[in-house]
């Protein structure tokens, strides 16, 4: 696959006000740059035609010991046929904040779900995304599994994640039966059904 060094591209737009670390090599290219300037760039990533990354391959999350996260973006360009890993360093936070970047489902529909695992697993915020909610556990769950703080002790013999499974247990039963009973309506008031045959009875015999 042919890859064009995307730092060709980015360094005349901005050169004053951007800051970034670039890698190319004939096997792939890497952008580093703190998260607060992905405002600037993912816009440029999919819109601007010398970059044309029409599709989000992957989008995940990192954390390293010291506790610095970063979101890695995977691209690739159909057009141009090249592709760029792109990590995003979320600046350290004072205590109680919640780390927080702009979502890329403007540009990519395929983060939606993306986003949705990375802040339940590592609790990072996409602002402005159409769906902020966790996509496998349950709101009610205060911890990100997937953060080096997290510890499986806090979890009391799992009893919270117990409750979780128990609650979604007696949600999805009581879907079941509403669906058992919309079908056992229906089915009632088909042609030819039991109760539609005494129903015309009851109809000829007044």
């Amino acid at each position: 696959m042919n890859r064009v060094p995307v730092q060709t591209d980015l360094s005349p737009v901005f050169a004053e006000r951007l800051r970034f670390d670039y890698e190319y090599s004939p096997e792939e290219q890497t952008l580093r740059l703190s998260a607060e300037h992905l405002d600037e760039l993912l816009p440029l990533l999919a819109e601007d035609e010398r970059c044309a990354f029409d599709y989000l391959r992957d989008l995940t999350a990192k954390e390293q010991p010291a506790g610095t996260l970063h979101v890695v973006y995977n691209l690739l360009s159909f057009s141009h046929r090249h592709t760029l890993m792109v990590i995003a360093t979320i600046p350290q936070l004072a205590g109680g904040e919640s780390p927080e970047v702009v979502s890329a489902t403007a540009w990519w529909n395929s983060a939606n779900w993306l986003e949705r695992e990375v802040y339940d697993l590592f609790g990072i915020r996409f602002r402005g995304h159409p769906d902020m909610r966790r996509i496998f556990l349950d709101e009610a769950v205060s911890f990100h599994p997937l953060r080096k703080s997290f510890q499986l002790e806090r979890v009391k013999n799992l009893r919270d994640l117990g409750e979780i499974e128990g609650r979604f247990a007696k949600e999805a039963r009581e879907q079941m039966k509403a669906e058992e009973a919309r079908i056992a309506g229906n089915d009632r008031k088909r042609p030819g059904s039991s109760d539609s045959a005494a129903a015309a009875e009851t109809r000829s015999g007044e």
